[in-house]
């Protein structure tokens, strides 16, 4: 495999499968907005950079309203429009579950998930690591590479839910509060570097995402 496909890989690791969507009118947690699309595109750049990318999954340059918290001290802190960074974004069909994940950074990463199953849609906050395991629900825990954090205040608008047989673009909004989570401050003499930070995040961000392609040339 290479780089590219194995990085791919370790981010949708844990996409699971379960039931069914029956009516894209009605999913509890989310609210469709075809409009939604031109708001989008107010907010995110395409970059040539980036363009490797195009037939795997959405590269493209975003900002977002982000605030982190480190032991509940705010830390750090951008606005929608500033300071736009490499985001990447897809969505995958599983079964009949739709997952959508968004995240800033090209090999790790830090933003959102979306589950839809069974009429309902779950928002969490996704942090993903790429070559060692960093994060942890609970201070004790084992360090793993991907955390998928409760959040409360959520919103989602997508511009709608894509055709299971079909390859498309789709445009959205989330926003959220994410529960506290924790993170490695690193290592030494293959040691962890204690102690672990204990983090939460605000975000609010634009996005767009297209089908997943594992397929490699």
């Amino acid at each position: 495999m290479t780089r590219n496909t194995i990085a791919i890989f370790l981010f949708c690791l844990t996409l699971s499968a379960c039931r069914q969507i029956k009516n894209f009118e009605t999913i509890n947690g989310l609210t469709i907005d075809p409009n939604i699309k031109s708001e989008v595109e107010k907010h995110i750049e395409t970059s040539k950079e980036y363009e490797m990318f195009g037939d795997k999954m959405q590269v493209y340059l975003n900002s977002g309203e982000i605030q982190s918290y480190e032991n509940d001290s705010l830390i750090f802190t951008t606005k929608i429009g500033k300071n736009k960074t490499p985001f990447k974004s897809f969505y995958l069909w599983h079964n009949d579950t739709l997952t959508i994940d968004g995240a800033y950074g090209i090999w790790g990463g830090s933003g959102f998930g979306i589950e839809i199953v069974n009429n309902k849609a779950r928002l969490y906050h996704m942090l993903s690591s790429d070559d060692f395991p960093t994060y942890a629900y609970n201070e004790k825990d084992s360090l793993i590479f991907r955390l998928e954090v409760p959040c409360t205040d959520t919103k989602i608008t997508l511009s709608e839910i894509p055709d299971s047989t079909k390859k498309q673009i789709i445009y959205g909004y989330i926003e959220f509060k994410s529960e506290n989570f924790y993170s490695s401050s690193g290592s030494e003499n293959n040691q962890e570097i204690l102690p672990r930070r204990k983090i939460r995040n605000n975000m609010k961000l634009y996005f767009k995402s297209g089908y997943l392609n594992f397929k490699t040339k």
